[in-house]
């Protein structure tokens, strides 16, 4: 079974990619900020195990500490969990592991995303959080194109297009709110 699963790293790997997109995809498309964090989670799980499977292990230790980032995001609104020592300390943990894991200039661009996803995630307003969304597929793109993540790369695509389907929607939504009846 070991063997098998040497041999096919990188086909296992592309397969949790895959899995992480749908999850990834389906996301934004939620407007309670607990259920984004909680998908946020399942999310970067899944991502840990396809870029495990690269051996990248930057982005493994990125997506670990994505995940810890959206357990304790998704307190919010709780004394304790407004503190903003906590995004404060996730961006320098984000730095750290990119000192510790460094594979050169590659290594900042999942770094440059976990400080752009810290911040996106610490906003409970959803709008804010789906713009500040963007520079963090911009950074993981260009990241998965270096490393062969074919899933990754597609996955930034869809997210970024569903971040923009959602974006959209709301800019919809409050057109036609602030529209007057006639």
């Amino acid at each position: 079974m070991i063997d098998f699963i040497q041999a096919h790293s990188f086909l296992i790997g592309q397969i949790f990619g895959f899995c992480a997109m749908f999850v990834g995809i389906i996301t934004y498309q939620f407007k309670k900020h607990r259920t984004i964090m909680l998908l946020m989670v399942l999310n970067a799980s899944l991502w840990c195990l396809h870029f495990l499977c690269l051996g990248k292990y930057t982005a493994v230790f990125m997506n670990l500490l994505n995940v810890v980032r959206a357990i304790l995001f998704t307190f919010r609104g709780r004394k304790w969990a407004d503190s903003v020592l906590i995004p404060i300390g996730v961006c320098a943990a984000s730095v750290g592991i990119s000192v510790f894991t460094w594979e050169g200039f590659p290594t900042l661009l999942p770094m440059a995303a976990a400080v752009f996803s810290t911040s996106a995630s610490w906003q409970t307003d959803t709008k804010k959080l789906k713009l500040l969304t963007i520079p963090v597929c911009v950074c993981w793109f260009i990241y998965n194109l270096f490393s062969r993540s074919y899933a990754g790369m597609a996955n930034e695509t869809f997210v970024f297009v569903s971040v923009l389907v959602a974006l959209y929607r709301i800019s919809r939504n409050e057109k036609q709110s602030a529209a007057p009846d006639c």
